[in-house]
């Protein structure tokens, strides 16, 4: 009963911290940064770490769901397709804005 509950409780606060990427982002629009959004990310050194680790979290989520062999085969390739995407957008963030 306590697993299920951690896991459900888990389930939305991962959602609600992905939805908050969209909202920073947004922010920074209604702030008057307009355009200058990317270079934000770049002043902003430690919101953007935080951004690239919870991507890193949701990619180790991701592997760990599904590697258990009761998915189903489209979940572990949709899955597998998600990890290498994120982790090619963190290492592009990272070649181009440093760590």
């Amino acid at each position: 009963m306590q697993k299920e509950r951690a896991l459900s409780v888990g389930a939305v606060a991962l959602a609600f911290l992905a939805s908050q990427h969209h909202t920073l982002h947004m922010l920074a629009l209604v702030f008057g940064l307009g355009g200058a959004g990317a270079s934000f990310m770049t002043t902003a050194s430690l919101l953007r770490r935080a951004m690239l680790l919870m991507s890193l979290v949701m990619v180790a989520v991701i592997a760990y769901q599904i590697r258990g062999a009761d998915r189903p085969r489209s979940i572990r390739i949709f899955g597998a397709i998600s990890i290498l995407l994120t982790l090619g957008l963190v290492g592009w963030s990272i070649t181009r804005f440093g760590l």
